[in-house]
């Protein structure tokens, strides 16, 4: 029984060892190879085949006897003798021999050439011999050099292809020649007609072609007809260059997709064709051409992409598809992302802990009446007549003179409960306690709401955190995309005038932006770049160009400097300030800030603090200062804002109230957007004088935990002015408030901002009669659009 399992173990293995797709494929492959021949009568590629797969694994024994017996059907018992003892030699010596694993290709290589040669040699000694037949044996024993060295780069595809995923360059070429190689051995092998080695070697140059690009088929091609060539020598060297030129138009029309590419094959063909002999003499037949068409448009895609890991080298398939900086992009970004949504998952959890925080609930007033109870009845002679016979009129007593001292500021004897009044003998006492206890527990609940508040208050910060690190996780996983075809025209610009580039390179981000970065020789500090390079570049590009930084990168290794320009903003922006105090005071209560920000924006910014003088500019200037940091920052207007909120309510133990009015106007569109909370309304004075207010419904900040920002959008033309202005200057005019400015603005002519805002603060001044009652700040912002992009337009 033992026996007879052992038996079929074997068997089976066997049968798995023999059902190997890569054992039938070395086989056939060696047989072909066996076949194959060169200068008619010469059959050396199978000894060299066989030493490169006995010298990659042993357990391919049997690959020898295929292969003599291709060489066998070729040459005959008598000529395939040395053939067959050179392959007999080196299947004993790799098997049993040498270590292959201390033995290197470059050994194998001339080991196996030299055993060919010297068995060739002692035959060849045994007849009458020439010159000729020592070279042509010296021949062969070259190519058997040749042949382990280029299967040994071909091999490991098969042997090991479960681990192989690309190909490096010179491995699709070997692949090529042993395909070659292997068709070779067909011969002339025809069905009705059409050569079976032409409609295959046709369907390999337009696979290659159409998976490796125009370089490839171009190589593969010169290969098949060159080992066509050689292995007949009846067809002329011409099928070399109809070959390569047809795998080279195939590999080009490859973006037409499959039809494209087997056109490609076919106008090569037939122009190479008609080019040489007219229509006297066709190499390959239109016939054969399109039957290798039919098959490759019948291959499925699925076969195709596969092979296309095979048929295109490394470069084209990594650096192709992905290039190793979107992967430090891509891994950056999962990792930015990963962190916002922990802050935000933070955030949630801080604001799902907090809850509504009441003075008195049902058992918190059981506790205080426990412990009024305790602290006076305990000793009392009427104990027992309160709390046991009458529980419940004394616990109602004592409810209700938590309830009157809750609700009234001063409590007097006539409002006390009568139970309590009439009859409890320390009525005094019952209150004193009652009043105690119910400011501990007042205090108690102004901390428990304390707590809840900076609960919610760091929820949100946490939340802004959340969303400040998702929008630079997105910053960085920007879309860049690179035209060619603009930079080809920006080369031909400069070349008509005579301005040389080494580099140039034109990149478009997600938002539309241009940046064109310029290497040339270095002019070393004359700004060639900006008073020649520029006018040109702006000229083709449609749009007024600035250097992005002030001086230009310069490298002394090669004498060059690059600069980068990018698209001037479509608008300018300037503010003008007019101020005063409160009478008596040194120091106002107003602050303000204007400023260009990333990403061509101007941001105008006013803060009135609470009150006046020194506190309010405290108020004020600490939400100037934050606004300033976080807007440099990068972050968005609202996220801005709700952070300094949160900030002002947990910073101080004093109230810290303050408005803000802030404006963001985009210099590329022309858009303003307005955030005002708390603030005085704002005004738009147009080019063509009228006049539009922007009001206010919120609180100041520091208030409310929870502010809800309200932008306002509005766009800008040439030469309109922005005007923002602290409470001061509407108070001073109570009977119709803010309606004399609208009225002052329309009447007003200037078109300088610093005189305008310099006319409203003398009017307000004058209805104050020269005694300002409160700070009174304006802010007068001209936005005007630029003379370049007024020329292109």
């Amino acid at each position: 029984m033992a026996e007879r399992s052992t038996v079929y173990t074997v068997e089976k293995n066997v049968f798995s060892f023999l059902n190997q797709k890569s054992f039938l494929l070395l086989h056939i492959l060696g047989f072909l190879m066996g076949r194959a021949g060169i200068l008619d009568n010469l059959t050396p590629f199978g000894i060299g085949f066989y030493a490169a797969v006995a010298y990659r694994n042993k357990k391919y024994a049997t690959v020898a006897i295929t292969t003599y017996l291709g060489i066998l059907s070729i040459q005959g018992l008598a000529v395939s003798l040395p053939y067959g003892i050179a392959l007999g030699i080196i299947l004993m010596l790799f098997n049993y021999a040498l270590s292959l694993r201390k033995t290197n290709v470059f050994s194998v290589s001339f080991a196996s050439s030299l055993i060919y040669w010297g068995i060739s040699l002692i035959f060849l000694g045994f007849s009458k011999f020439y010159i000729y037949d020592f070279m042509m044996i010296t021949f062969e024993a070259l190519v058997i050099f040749a042949v382990v060295y280029i299967s040994s780069y071909a091999l490991p595809i098969t042997l090991h292809r479960s681990n192989r995923k690309v190909l490096a360059t010179e491995e699709v070429i070997c692949v090529a020649i042993i395909m070659a190689v292997a068709l070779s051995g067909v011969n002339e092998v025809t069905i009705l007609g059409l050569s079976v080695k032409n409609v295959l070697g046709i369907l390999i140059t337009i696979i290659f072609a159409y998976n490796g690009g125009a370089s490839i088929g171009a190589s593969v091609g010169i290969t098949l007809g060159l080992i066509s060539t050689m292995s007949n020598s009846g067809m002329p060297p011409i099928v070399i260059g109809i070959y390569g030129f047809s795998g080279l138009l195939s590999g080009i029309f490859k973006d037409l997709g499959k039809i494209g590419s087997a056109f490609g094959f076919l106008l090569g063909n037939t122009i190479l064709t008609f080019y040489s002999n007219g229509y006297h003499e066709v190499f390959i037949q239109l016939k054969e051409v399109a039957i290798a068409f039919i098959l490759f448009l019948l291959i499925p895609v699925v076969w195709i992409n596969e092979l296309q890991k095979y048929t295109s080298p490394v470069v084209g398939f990594i650096h192709g598809t992905r290039s190793y900086g979107d992967e430090i992009k891509k891994r950056i970004h999962g990792k930015l992302t990963d962190f916002s949504k922990t802050f935000y998952d933070l955030s949630t959890t801080f604001e799902n802990m907090t809850e509504q925080v009441k003075l008195f609930g049902n058992e918190d007033i059981t506790k205080v009446v426990e412990k009024v109870a305790d602290g006076v009845c305990l000793d009392c002679g009427m104990k027992r007549t309160c709390w046991d016979k009458n529980f419940m009129n004394t616990y109602k007593g004592i409810s209700e003179l938590l309830f009157l001292i809750e609700t009234k500021e001063k409590l007097d004897y006539e409002s006390i409960p009568e139970n309590i009044k009439k009859k409890c003998m320390y009525s005094s006492k019952i209150i004193e306690k009652s009043i105690a206890l119910y400011e501990l527990s007042r205090i108690d609940l102004t901390w428990k709401k304390k707590l809840m508040e900076s609960r919610e208050l760091v929820g949100e910060q946490l939340k802004g955190v959340s969303k400040g690190i998702q929008e630079l996780a997105l910053d960085i996983n920007d879309d860049i995309q690179f035209d060619t075809e603009l930079e080809d025209l920006i080369y031909i610009a400069l070349d008509k005038q005579g301005l040389p580039v080494k580099k140039l390179l034109v990149t478009i981000n997600s938002k539309g932006n241009t940046e064109i970065t310029i290497e040339r020789k270095n002019c070393y500090g004359r700004e060639a770049c900006i008073e020649k390079y520029v006018p040109v570049i702006s000229n083709v590009i449609g749009n007024q160009l600035i250097k992005k930084n002030h001086t230009c990168n310069e490298y002394n290794h090669n004498r060059s400097c690059s600069f980068t320009l990018v698209e001037a903003n479509n608008f300018m922006a300037t503010t003008k300030l007019a101020k005063a105090t409160k009478e008596g005071n040194y120091i106002s209560g107003d602050t303000y800030s204007f400023m260009e920000i990333k990403d061509n924006y101007y941001m105008i910014a006013l803060s009135d603090g609470m009150g006046t003088g020194e506190k309010a500019n405290r108020q004020s200037s600490a939400t100037i200062s934050m606004l300033e940091k976080m807007m440099e920052a990068g972050f968005q207007q609202e996220m801005a804002i709700k952070t300094i909120n949160s900030i002002l309510m947990l910073k101080s133990s004093e109230e810290i109230f303050s408005t803000i009015d802030m404006t963001l106007i985009n210099l590329q569109k022309g858009i303003a957007r307005f955030a005002k909370i708390g603030s005085a309304p704002c005004f738009i004075k147009r080019d063509n004088g009228d006049v539009q207010t922007i009001a206010s419904t919120s609180l100041p900040i520091g208030i409310l935990s929870e502010i809800d920002v309200q932008e306002n959008k509005r766009s800008l033309n040439d030469g309109d002015f922005i005007i923002m202005i602290s409470d001061g200057i509407i108070e001073v005019n109570k009977e119709i408030g803010e309606q004399w400015l609208y009225e002052f603005l329309l009447e007003a002519t200037t078109r300088n901002p610093q005189e305008l805002a310099d006319r409203i603060l003398h009017q307000a001044l004058q209805f104050a009669g020269n005694r300002p009652i409160d700070d009174m700040t304006v802010l007068v912002t001209k936005v005007w659009q630029t003379r370049a992009q007024k020329n292109l337009a």
